[in-house]
């Protein structure tokens, strides 16, 4: 599957579902496997032939369906800026991708960002794996439910939220404030790296302050798919007091 890399290509049912939810007319065509006819297969053609979106049985598909887009977007730090303009007043959360190049564990950040309802996720083109296929369909719907902004220089990016007046979160198993002890009910950024190399130390540097989300002295570190959850999990909670 992963080899279908095309940008306007859709693959499994949480990601179609969530386009025919938000944004239908953006949907050219959707395949569907010609061996299934269970009832999610036939609520989704309900659907799509109720939207007026087209449906058609593809032999080569054997369990998940596809769909095509008309239009794909990318959205870059200028559009990131806009974005956050008009959005200022809200209080937002923004998640920074810094070092994480497992599309699964992506696809799983993203899908921990879309379900705590923050304002987008801010991916460090030269250092995260691409949104993929595969990282759209693991995050189960999450890459067409939330803003996702691709920048190539991050240092550049942080500076402009630091400007604005950002706080920005780094997270580090090294690091000796827990985030839970943070007063978080203000505009953020939290930065998140793989628990193989963590955030970047350049990427540290900008950073407001630096948290750990553990202080088990026998294993402090998340997997960070995991770890992306608890902490905007924890920002949700402090910013809905």
């Amino acid at each position: 599957m992963e080899n279908k890399n095309s940008e306007n290509l859709r693959v499994g049912f949480h990601s179609i579902e969530m386009l025919l939810k938000i944004c239908p007319e953006n949907i050219k065509q959707i395949f569907i496997p010609t061996n299934r006819n269970d009832e999610r297969v036939l609520n989704l053609i309900s659907i799509a032939k109720k939207l007026s979106v087209s449906v058609e049985r593809k032999k080569s598909l054997t369990q998940h369906p596809e769909a095509i887009l008309k239009n794909e977007i990318s959205l870059g730090l200028s559009e990131l800026k806009k974005y956050e303009v008009s959005i200022q007043h809200d209080n937002p959360t923004f998640l920074v991708i810094d070092n994480v190049i497992d599309p699964r564990n992506l696809g799983a950040c993203i899908r921990s960002a879309a379900a705590s309802n923050i304002a987008g996720v801010i991916i460090n083109k030269h250092h995260c794996s691409p949104i993929t296929p595969l990282v759209r369909q693991v995050s189960a719907g999450g890459t067409e439910a939330i803003q996702i902004f691709t920048v190539t220089n991050l240092i550049n990016a942080l500076k402009h939220f630091e400007r604005l007046g950002y706080f920005i979160l780094g997270t580090s198993e090294h690091a000796n404030s827990m985030h839970t002890e943070l007063d978080l009910n203000k505009p953020t950024l939290v930065i998140m790296g793989s628990e193989e190399d963590g955030v970047r130390e350049k990427t540290l540097g900008k950073c407001s302050q630096i948290c750990t989300l553990s202080k088990n002295q026998t294993i402090n570190s998340l997997n960070v798919s995991v770890a992306t959850g608890v902490i905007l999990f924890e920002i949700a909670r402090q910013k809905l007091i």
